[in-house]
């Protein structure tokens, strides 16, 4: 993971020559326009002092140790048995790359208060709050109770500072908008079911002081993650299941990112990472 600090520091104005440098490290982990261009508000900032982090830490081995727990969890067993309201996979689990590409992101955007739709069993939600340090704040939205407390059996105290809304994601994110005093957010990251993610997307947009004037929305575009199954076929046990791979809202989504003059956008990572235009 500690590549990724290496191609994306801190020091914001060189990130065209960082993603540059992504591009050929790692087939994919960019693609679009000119960095500079589609994110001014962010990436104009005055360069700060690279960041990388510590060769060994607490955060890093709760998030390891998370990672291995996740591994080694029998999910199909545990859907069978009704302790998960869906039928989960291990692969949803926040990779150390991801892990540190969210790192990245919160550094780059000075962030202070940090949205998470979706955060599975918490690795990147440790990720994040690592990043974030004593002084910040992260808020995830989770569908699965049971998905929650095993973070917390594994996660660390870090982890247990989190504040959790657990339930549907767009009823959650819905009540978090309609709240009084809810202070607006630096940073957003959707990577729950795909099918809500548009819905999830316009509400952050349209809800007056939700985001901060420089906010960044980040969304998962990785196909077939996060996805409910659309039916089960019983064949023994484990039980195969179908699943849509949520492509048609992943590009449902690019089409209302591009063509809203609202909107700047670059994707890379596996994530669209959107924010308001300069000319809005």
């Amino acid at each position: 993971s500690r590549r990724f600090f290496k191609l994306f520091p801190t020091s914001l104005h060189s990130l065209s020559h960082r993603l540059a440098m992504a591009r050929t490290a790692q087939n994919g982990l960019a693609s679009g326009a000119h960095a500079m261009q589609t994110f001014p508000n962010v990436y104009s900032v005055a360069a700060s002092p690279t960041w990388a982090p510590p060769e060994a830490s607490e955060d890093l081995s709760a998030m390891d140790e998370l990672r291995r727990a996740v591994q080694k969890e029998d999910w199909a067993m545990n859907f069978e048995e009704g302790l998960t309201k869906i039928q989960m996979r291990a692969e949803w689990s926040a990779s150390k790359d991801r892990c540190a590409l969210l790192q990245w992101l919160v550094k780059s955007s000075h962030a202070k208060r940090v949205l998470e739709i979706g955060s599975f069993c918490g690795v990147g939600s440790l990720a994040i709050a690592e990043a974030l340090g004593a002084e910040g704040e992260l808020i995830s939205l989770e569908l699965d109770p049971f998905v929650v407390n095993f973070g917390q059996r594994f996660g660390g105290p870090r982890l247990r500072r989190v504040q959790t809304m657990m339930g549907p994601a767009i009823d959650s994110l819905t009540r978090l908008c309609a709240a009084k005093g809810t202070r607006p957010f630096d940073l957003v990251v959707i990577d729950a079911d795909k099918e809500g993610m548009c819905d999830h997307f316009q509400l952050l947009w349209k809800t007056p002081g939700l985001l901060a004037p420089n906010a960044v929305v980040a969304v998962d575009m990785t196909p077939f993650k996060g996805q409910p199954p659309l039916r089960f076929v019983k064949f023994g046990f484990p039980y195969r299941c179908e699943t849509s791979s949520g492509e048609e809202q992943i590009r449902e989504l690019r089409r209302l990112v591009s063509k809203s003059a609202d909107f700047s956008s670059h994707e890379f990572g596996g994530l669209l990472m959107v924010e308001r235009s300069k000319d809005h």
